[in-house]
């Protein structure tokens, strides 16, 4: 549920966030709400689990959405947290839930740190998520590789050295020449040359819409159901 959808509520702006953390802890959406809380003055609805969750609160702009996501991830900051932000006017609640979610999940797809992150952010990762043929032509390229256990982790440390083959060689204690080879590998199985920068993108987009992963689609899905506090200490729906 969404704030326009409550009885007497008027519609308004509103900012949408979608969070996910690493590994779950059982207070952490207790800390959640209350630093919501302080900063929404009660106005907050949320839906939190241990692994992460959903919030919306009233926000007149998305400059405020995400100045409000900042202040949420710095009074997190001992802990790892990804949030992705979107805003709606009146009647797009759904729409801008579902592009915050997206964008959490491509953030935490693509390696990105914790942090908070835009549609701008994962535009073009987005664009081929939300494209069917193009998202399952992606997923069985990649696929050969992604079940390799020598291949993907290789893969994603190039990917996370930005292409520099040589300090992958070194973040993964081999040299140099391992690395070229099991690149050409991936190039083999996938049609797609990590060595060159248009293949090393194509397959970086493959690998975040695999990692859109199931456990956390379940936990932005913990509470379909946002419903109200008593005594109007705002608004929750929270799983452990």
């Amino acid at each position: 549920m969404t704030p326009q959808d409550m009885p007497g509520s008027p519609v308004t702006a509103h900012g949408h966030l979608a969070l996910l953390r690493e590994g779950p802890s059982p207070t952490w959406d207790t800390r959640t709400e209350e630093t919501l809380r302080a900063l929404a003055g009660g106005r907050a609805l949320t839906a939190l689990s241990s692994h992460g969750g959903r919030v919306v609160l009233p926000c007149r702009d998305e400059r405020r959405a995400v100045r409000t996501a900042s202040k949420v991830r710095a009074a997190l900051r001992d802990r790892p947290v990804w949030i992705g932000v979107a805003w709606s006017a009146g009647g797009e609640g759904p729409r801008a839930l579902h592009e915050a979610r997206e964008v959490v999940r491509l953030a935490r797809g693509l390696r990105f740190a914790p942090g908070v992150y835009r549609l701008c952010d994962v535009m073009m990762e987005y664009a081929c998520a939300r494209t069917p043929r193009v998202r399952a032509a992606m997923l069985a390229r990649i696929a050969p590789v992604a079940a390799d256990p020598v291949l993907r982790p290789t893969l994603e440390a190039v990917i996370d050295a930005g292409g520099n083959r040589s300090r992958a060689a070194r973040e993964l204690f081999i040299h140099r020449s391992t690395i070229d080879y099991r690149l050409g590998r991936v190039h083999e199985r996938t049609g797609h040359d990590p060595a060159d920068s248009r293949g090393l993108q194509y397959l970086r987009t493959a690998l975040a819409l695999l990692h859109r992963a199931p456990a956390e689609a379940s936990a932005l899905d913990a509470a379909e159901d946002v419903r109200a506090e008593p005594h109007g200490a705002g608004h929750r729906a929270s799983r452990g």
